[in-house]
């Protein structure tokens, strides 16, 4: 009998533990102070025309294709 009362005193020790969750959200609002994200399009090359970006990532991929390189690309 006393082995389980001490098992359930135990037992609903761990499971009251386990409703005490800390807070995890921060005390104070950080603001973020570093400098803005520019975009890939934004490039003096491209001028901020996102198409021209496009197609010049278009043309330095076909230079990753290996069927492509190779010449073995089925038409």
């Amino acid at each position: 009998m006393k082995r389980a009362l001490i098992a359930g005193l135990a037992t609903a020790a761990l499971i009251l533990t386990g409703c005490s969750e800390i807070d995890q959200k921060a005390k104070v609002e950080k603001v973020y102070a570093g400098k803005k994200d520019a975009r890939p399009a934004d490039d003096a090359r491209f001028g901020g025309d996102r198409k021209k970006w496009e197609a010049a990532l278009a043309e330095r991929s076909k230079g990753q294709n290996e069927y492509l390189r190779t010449g073995a690309a089925k038409s």
